[in-house]
């Protein structure tokens, strides 16, 4: 006991000396708290009611979503909203994490945990936090020099969801992760795209390839290593799979968006309709976050919120539960990086963070759709948590973009050459490039060159993102991502 309170002494004193100098003070807190007392985030999470999201894309995006959706319910919200999700950050958010508590407006029904959670760190963590609900987003190829191969990752994460009794909310589309939910179906919550919508949208809407076509991340059965069969796809990998050999097939799902892409899903007033598979109900709504991804975030937000409810709230029925979980989504707003729009003066800046092949390719499909387009700037660098390896922006098809992107283009980061390469293969004219000591420059110039009402989309890898959102706060004065 003595070590904990230790433990909290050095983390709370530390973020106080921090904020004070006006750093966010996300990761060192927790860092000093773990090197005093190792088992620190098993003793803080004990009885408290947490949801973790973790996955390859979307992490972020889901767990804002599921936080300010929670807050509407009527819960305060904790979570690490400034992404840091290895241990240390989440040991100081469950340990400083109540001095921003995120408020519900009256009388309040209890405090949650929202924690994003990094694939590797996912298993180490796990136990100690005893979730009730996990939520796994998605496995693209991403960090091959951290994390391995795909598979790995899932082993990982599987490993992590068996040492809880988590209820685990799985995306039905995604292969490696429906897999997690196998011998574990009573636990297993699954969500994704409405099948006959998605074979209907690609009937109707095929998907336009050129050159490089976009890397096959998981199209083979890990148990038989045969190909797996395809009834339709959303993108990448994600769709109605089924394996020829074995026969295991995408899992029905409790919860699934139709969808339509007759209109584009970057536009402002998007519709879908989320369906409870299990009781028939249908609600429409707006997609609150543009773009085609989201659809599968807000899809797994009204997921694990459902989840939630059905674990806490025992006095209302299943479509009552599935009601106020969509409805919530009312007041979603989205996370910084991640479609974050800012206004200056009569534009504005778009803010997309792309670290993949897969989100980089659905980030230049948005792009490529979006009516408000006038500019388009790609950061790329290569420190240790963007990974050293940047070869996979070759796996992209942007040759099959590239004539409905915005001709107002400009490339930075640390890789800028790079990237400005890569854009010349597929046919791109770089208007400007540089480093990141030149990035702020260049983003001016670029939005001054956009007409009035345009947006200037801005697609960094992460650590170019926290080093531009830096030169934005400063130049814009705009909150720091951390408040």
């Amino acid at each position: 006991m003595i070590r904990k309170d230790l433990a909290f002494i050095a983390a709370k004193t530390s973020r106080k000396v921090l904020r004070l100098m006006g750093k966010g003070a996300t990761t060192l807190p927790g860092k000093l708290a773990l090197k005093t007392d190792p088992t620190v985030i098993r003793r803080t999470a004990a009885g408290k009611n947490i949801i973790t999201i973790t996955g390859t894309n979307g992490k972020t995006t889901t767990s804002h979503m599921i936080s300010d959706m929670l807050n509407t319910l009527g819960y305060d919200v904790v979570n690490n909203i400034s992404g840091a999700n290895l241990a240390t950050g989440l040991a100081t958010t469950l340990i400083c994490g109540k001095d921003e508590i995120k408020k519900a407006k009256g009388e309040s029904k209890g405090t949650v945990y929202v924690l994003e959670t990094d694939e590797a760190a996912f298993a180490k963590t796990a136990k100690d936090l005893a979730p009730k609900v996990c939520v796994v987003t998605n496995l693209f190829r991403d960090q091959l020099d951290r994390y391995g191969e795909l598979t790995h990752t899932r082993d990982m994460i599987k490993k992590g969801t068996g040492s809880t009794d988590a209820v685990l909310v799985l995306n039905a589309d995604d292969s490696l992760v429906a897999s997690i939910g196998q011998g574990r179906e009573e636990k297993a919550f699954f969500y994704g795209m409405n099948k006959d919508s998605m074979k209907e949208n690609n009937i109707r809407y095929p998907v336009k390839k050129s050159v490089i076509p976009a890397s096959p991340d998981a199209v083979y059965c890990p148990e038989c290593k045969v190909r797996y069969e395809y009834e339709a796809r959303s993108f990448g990998h994600l769709g109605d799979f089924r394996c020829p050999s074995c026969g295991v097939r995408s899992p029905k799902d409790h919860i699934s968006v139709r969808y339509d892409l007759s209109r584009s899903p970057s536009s402002d007033d998007y519709g879908i309709t989320i369906r409870n598979e299990e009781t028939g109900r249908d609600i429409d709504m707006t997609l609150k976050i543009p773009g085609a991804h989201n659809i599968y975030n807000t899809c797994a937000a009204v997921s694990a919120v459902t989840a939630f409810l059905k674990c806490v709230e025992k006095d209302i029925t299943e479509d009552e539960i599935f009601e106020k979980a969509v409805k919530s989504q009312d007041n979603v707003e989205a996370a910084f990086g991640r479609m974050e729009k800012i206004e200056i003066g009569n534009k504005k800046i778009c803010i997309l963070l792309v670290k993949n092949p897969v989100g980089l390719e659905s980030s230049l499909d948005l792009v490529a759709r979006s009516e408000d387009a006038g500019g388009l700037m790609m950061l790329l660098s290569s420190n240790f948590a963007d990974g050293k390896d940047i070869s996979w922006i070759w796996d992209v098809d942007i040759e099959a973009k590239a004539e409905d992107l915005p001709k107002n283009v400009a490339v930075s980061g640390q890789r800028y050459e790079d990237m400005r390469l890569r854009l010349a293969y597929a046919g791109m004219d770089v208007k400007e490039a540089g480093d990141m000591d030149n990035a702020s420059a260049i983003l001016k110039g670029l939005l001054d060159s956009c007409g009035d009402g345009e947006c200037l989309y801005v697609l960094p890898n992460y650590t170019s993102m926290l080093a531009l959102r830096a030169m934005l706060v400063k130049e814009y004065d705009l909150k720091d991502f951390w408040k």
